[in-house]
């Protein structure tokens, strides 16, 4: 009889866990998932195009300008080195994509986390704070597909800590507060998730996240 009830109350115990475990983890983009660095694009422009950072800052201004007007990056550059008398080289188009795409500075490693949850049936978001310029070209490379929802506040009309972001955020996973772990390095926005009852982890550093989504069960040990 005794061990009966152990192995009734082993079982209960594993089910309750079970059942308030975390469902998903959401995370913010900015100093979390990418740590973007327009250095990498300044550099290789002004190296390119043979001018200063002054100069390519006054023509970036030009280049937006004209994008909203319907012309593309490439094609305001390479009108803007013709009229420098610059031959630009014929894969620049691609270089120049390229030097974008690392700008954008999507750490692999949390990539390979976010991989991880996945395959431990663990629903991955997105919550940001971001502008639409900014949107466009992380989506455009395909940055954004891991998560479902993607929340950007440039699309809902929402920032972060406003708690009806965390409400549209409920609303979307339907899941409740407790199943799901968020992601920010903000302590404001931290503190607004708590208030709404979900589970949040200050962002410090990919190891010390991982330690901290281990404590609850949804990430296991690395073998060493």
């Amino acid at each position: 009889m005794k061990k009966f009830f152990l192995t009734f109350f082993s079982a209960l115990i594993a089910t309750s866990a079970l059942i308030g475990a975390p469902k998903a983890v959401v995370f913010d983009w900015g100093n979390v998932i990418a740590f973007d660095d327009r250095s990498v694009v300044v550099d290789f422009m002004c190296g390119s195009l043979q001018i200063s950072e002054t100069e390519f800052e006054a023509a970036n201004l030009d280049k937006r300008k004209a994008v909203k007007a319907g012309k593309s990056d490439i094609d305001f550059w390479c009108d803007f080195a013709k009229q420098k008398g610059v031959q630009l080289p014929n894969d620049w188009a691609q270089k120049y994509t390229a030097a974008l795409k690392a700008s954008v500075g999507a750490d692999p490693d949390m990539y390979l986390l976010i991989d991880q949850l996945k395959k431990n049936e663990i629903r991955v978001g997105l919550l940001s704070n971001i502008n639409d310029r900014y949107t466009t070209l992380i989506r455009d490379f395909g940055f954004y597909e891991p998560f479902d929802p993607c929340l950007l506040s440039c699309e809902i009309g929402l920032e972060k800590p406003n708690p009806k972001v965390y409400e549209l955020l409920l609303e979307r996973m339907h899941l409740s507060p407790e199943e799901i772990v968020f992601v920010d390095d903000k302590v404001e926005n931290v503190e607004a998730a708590k208030e709404m009852g979900i589970d949040a982890i200050l962002f410090e550093s990919e190891p010390k996240l991982k330690g901290e989504l281990i404590k609850r069960g949804i990430l296991e040990h690395e073998s060493t």
